[in-house]
């Protein structure tokens, strides 16, 4: 029985995390705007200083290049595992799984090259 257990609950805990960081975010970002949108109907006039105070931040323009290179880590951080292992199975299974990252990697990569250094800083 402890065989099944621990193989389910490797598994299943990294998307109960997945779920808890975008729920958590989905409950902030909700009452940010509640709280923006009770100030509209006061009559207030929301500067641009409430809003960065407010905790909403401009998209970097380097945030695809992060996203990317952090990907492209992980993907390695696969294949490292794959190799350590030493086993002809492994190597393959995880390589096959670090291909995703990989690729997403890469394009969010390229985005940044082709579209993200071109584009002005947003200012608030």
């Amino acid at each position: 029985m402890e065989d099944v257990l621990v193989p389910i609950a490797l598994f299943a805990i990294a998307p109960l995390i997945v779920w808890a960081v975008v729920a958590y975010r989905y409950k902030t970002k909700k009452a940010v705007m509640n709280l923006l949108e009770a100030m509209t109907q006061k009559g207030e006039t929301i500067s641009p200083a409430t809003i960065y105070a407010l905790g909403i931040r401009p998209r970097s323009r380097h945030a695809d290049l992060r996203t990317g290179i952090i990907l492209i880590a992980l993907a390695l951080a696969f294949f490292a595992l794959g190799i350590l292992i030493a086993e002809e199975d492994a190597i393959r299974g995880l390589s096959g799984i670090a291909m995703f990252p990989l690729l997403i990697g890469a394009a969010y990569v390229g985005l940044w090259v082709f579209i993200g250094r071109k584009s002005p800083e947003p200012v608030l």
